[in-house]
């Protein structure tokens, strides 16, 4: 039996990329949103350090 979110990973793995620099605050929030619908840990409601980066650099770009 699969867990009920791991069918989602199985058929397509989330695509984070982290080494280009953000442009515009919208840039960031957009991959930010991004990961959090594609990342099941993000959806189950657990901790996770990529969307915590993500998150960290959504603030910076605003500024």
């Amino acid at each position: 039996m699969v867990p009920p979110l791991l069918f989602l990973l199985l058929e397509r793995p989330p695509v984070i990329t982290l080494t280009k620099p953000v442009g515009s605050p919208d840039d960031a929030y957009r991959a930010l949103l991004g990961h959090t619908y594609s990342c099941a840990a993000c959806r189950a409601g657990a901790h996770c350090t990529t969307a915590v980066r993500l998150g960290r650099a959504w603030r910076e770009a605003r500024r």
